[in-house]
């Protein structure tokens, strides 16, 4: 039988190991990979962040860009660092599609553990200026048309790729999709009308939309977006459901310290609640969420569920 005395002494010790868990600092610059080249669109999300992240872990951030095989590399060199909290990996939602497009990443929503989701940007349905449509001639074109209609991507298997089709499952519509390596030749085809329509990041139509180059006919966020106040939400359209859009999240490995996954989740909160940093991002059209990992982690299980489900109704692959 343990003695009175020690289970006394053990429940006085508790409150004091509590202390010491939450106090997590690291012992050494904090590594956060960004698994694409520099100047993309994520880096901002990270880089206006680390001075405040400086500040509230007490040891510089140093961000380091690891691309390559659509995130498959970065998320290979965070595993193979020490899970002690010292590596940190911004991702995207390539990550959610991964899971099922991707063998090597199959368990990756086991081998990792999210700690913030930081930031969102909304996607745009833009519709070539030649296609002399609004939302409703739209949508009859796409379900009485037979597949007539041609939408581009600047990839299989990219946010955009797996929002229209999402969109097109939810509209009940038929496109053929047009995939393209990255953006620039997808817009010149757009602009062009050798395509009909695309889901688009909002920074990236913007100007666009403004020269006539586009026809902007709904965008992706919760509430009417203050760059393109007359286009409507796909909620207000009747499609509150779509999940098509672009957002950043911090991860670790899944064995990394309660206290040190606590300290980075507490740190980056703070940063990004930061009114600068909350100005700057939003002036790049980013929406700043700062969502705490329990939360986010639900996000991304319905992101792996629904790109899971359109990926396999699609047969949409990649090589691997």
């Amino acid at each position: 039988m343990l003695d009175r005395r020690a289970l006394l002494l053990a429940g006085l010790a508790l409150p004091t190991l509590a202390r010491a868990q939450s106090a997590w600092k690291p012992e050494r610059p904090v590594r956060l990979i960004l698994p694409f080249t520099p100047g993309t669109s994520m880096d901002p999300a990270a880089r206006l962040a680390q001075e405040s992240l400086k500040d509230a872990l007490g040891q510089s951030v140093v961000v380091e860009n690891i691309a390559g095989a659509a995130t498959v590399v970065a998320g290979a060199e965070m595993l193979k660092a020490p899970p002690d909290g010292h590596t940190t990996l911004m991702i995207a939602n390539s990550f959610a599609a991964n899971i099922t497009l991707r063998t090597r990443t199959a368990d990756w929503q086991r081998a990792f553990v999210p700690v913030v989701q930081a930031t969102v940007v909304p996607h745009v349905l833009v519709a070539a200026p030649a296609l002399r449509t609004d939302w409703t001639g739209f949508l009859k074109r796409l379900r009485e048309g037979g597949g007539s209609m041609t939408y581009g991507s600047p990839g299989i298997g990219t946010s955009p790729h797996l929002g229209a089709e999402h969109f097109l499952r939810l509209a009940g519509g038929k496109a053929v999709h047009a995939p393209y390596n990255g953006n620039a030749q997808l817009f010149v085809d757009l602009y062009a009308g050798r395509i009909d329509f695309a889901l688009s990041t909002l920074p990236d139509v913007v100007q666009p939309i403004e020269e006539g180059k586009l026809t902007a006919l709904a965008v992706t966020a919760e509430r009417r977006v203050r760059e393109l106040l007359n286009v409507p939400t796909f909620a207000e359209l009747g499609l509150p459901d779509l999940l098509s859009d672009s957002w950043f999240g911090i991860m670790v490995r899944r064995d990394t310290p309660a206290a040190a996954r606590d300290a980075l989740e507490r740190a980056w909160l703070t940063a990004l609640a930061r009114q600068d940093v909350r100005e700057r991002l939003q002036a790049l059209s980013f929406t700043v969420l700062a969502r705490p990992g329990a939360e986010f982690e639900k996000v991304i299980d319905r992101y792996v569920a629904t790109y899971a489900m359109i990926i396999k109704e699609n047969g949409i692959a990649v090589q691997h």
